[in-house]
């Protein structure tokens, strides 16, 4: 009896806002930023029965006149992602504004990441790291690529749009992270 072909794992994209899961880990009293192994934790995003093609974290950084303190603490940071495999850092300068730095345009390097990477059928799913609701539409797009997509979020920092837009939602929790060190 001749047997059925096997079929490839699917393969995944995990895209990651560093700053948004960063502030949802100080929601939840975590402290635990810069230790997390982001290919341990896209690995686990993934399961065991989709293929990781690439990580990519995204996060706003600090020029060193701006804040040398946190630009020095940053830096050592931005080292231990880029020596991490399968792992792509990308980033953009935070404004300084009102006595405080914010992040501008790194959910739009996210998005435009994950939509035109859909569409050029680098992945067959997606999964976003990220509670931004300003993401909601880019998550349709990847759908529209004919692609699916995961939205992972802790409950505090949860959008609803980009739940509701997404075909699966994993809930994150301080136990989801014990093994990504």
């Amino acid at each position: 009896m001749p047997t059925s072909p096997a079929v490839a794992p699917e393969r995944a994209m995990v895209f990651i806002d560093a700053m948004n899961l960063y502030e949802s880990l100080g929601v939840k009293g975590l402290k635990i930023k810069t230790d997390i192994d982001y290919y341990k934790f896209a690995c686990k995003l993934a399961g065991p029965h989709r293929r990781l093609i690439r990580a990519y974290v995204y996060t706003g950084t600090y020029e060193q006149t701006q804040n040398p303190q946190r630009y020095a603490a940053q830096m050592r940071f931005i080292n231990k992602v880029q020596q991490m495999s399968f792992v792509t850092l990308k980033t953009r300068p935070l404004i300084s504004r009102g006595g405080g730095y914010i992040q501008k345009g790194v959910d739009t390097l996210l998005a435009t990441d994950m939509v035109s990477m859909a569409f050029l059928n680098h992945y067959d799913i997606s999964i976003l790291v990220s509670g931004d609701g300003d993401l909601a539409p880019a998550v349709d797009a990847v759908k529209a690529a004919g692609k699916q997509i995961i939205a992972a979020m802790f409950a505090p920092s949860r959008s609803t749009a980009v739940a509701i837009s997404a075909d699966k939602e994993i809930r994150l929790d301080a136990d989801f992270f014990v093994d990504c060190y």
